[in-house]
């Protein structure tokens, strides 16, 4: 069985359209949707009728929960508060119902997907550093926990006697007894300097985890977000990936 979790699409149609193409490609059935529906980018309704209609598993992400209108938007930059509150103006209200029906964290067959972190869902606290993931491994149970958030892909594994240590490359075998702690990217808006969507791909049968990186034509994005007023710098950090 083949599970694609994907995180933080960010309104980009375009970069979820070429995840979606990549599914197909890839076999993988199953999606678990680690949050951030919209925030950013141009197309926040055409992309939550996208997560309604193919997660078989979604939570909610910081920025749903403040285009909402369910917390304050002056924590965010201006930029991204800019963004928040054009994508509320422009949700409909399908869009508006689902998001408002996601959870902060799900579970099931021994995996987790949770927006920011297991310990504490709604406080929005990034996973930046080994000791953040080693404080949160203690709050979810079975072998995996999936993340997002921070934009930045990477695994952590803690081995059976309970030593944590970052999962180097791209793939990795998943060890018997082991557990893991994963952020999958972000497909709307990487930050690890590649502009390529980026989502997780877990296939149960091999006992192997994928980052997946997939190409799209960003520049309509781009054009698409300036045309609607979006700010210039949203725009223009997709062509760096950060």
């Amino acid at each position: 069985m083949k599970i694609a979790i994907i995180s933080d699409i960010h309104s980009n149609l375009e970069a979820l359209q070429a995840v979606d193409g990549a599914l197909s490609d890839l076999g993988a059935l199953i999606v678990y949707f680690a949050g951030d529906v919209v925030g950013y980018g141009p197309d926040p309704n055409l992309c939550a009728a996208w997560v309604q209609e193919r997660a078989d598993l979604a939570v909610m992400g910081n920025h749903d929960y403040a285009a909402l209108g369910r917390m304050d938007t002056d924590s965010f930059n201006p930029n991204a508060r800019h963004a928040i509150e054009w994508n509320s103006d422009q949700m409909d209200e399908k869009a508006k119902d689902y998001l408002a029906s996601l959870p902060m964290v799900l579970a099931r067959n021994g995996v987790t997907v949770v927006h920011a972190n297991p310990r504490e869902p709604g406080g929005w606290d990034y996973i930046f550093s080994l000791w953040d993931a080693e404080m949160n491994f203690e709050h979810f149970e079975g072998s995996f926990c999936f993340v997002g958030h921070s934009h930045q892909p990477v695994a952590v594994e803690m081995d059976q006697a309970g030593q944590v240590s970052v999962v180097p490359g791209e793939s990795f075998r998943v060890q018997e007894g082991a557990r893991y702690l994963v952020n999958v990217g972000s497909v709307g808006q990487p930050r690890d300097g590649n502009p390529a969507a980026c989502f997780g791909l877990l296939d149960t049968d091999e006992g192997l985890f994928t980052f997946v990186r997939v190409p799209y034509d960003l520049e309509v994005t781009q054009k698409k977000m300036l045309e609607a007023g979006l700010p210039r710098p949203l725009a223009e950090r997709l062509a760096e990936g950060r």
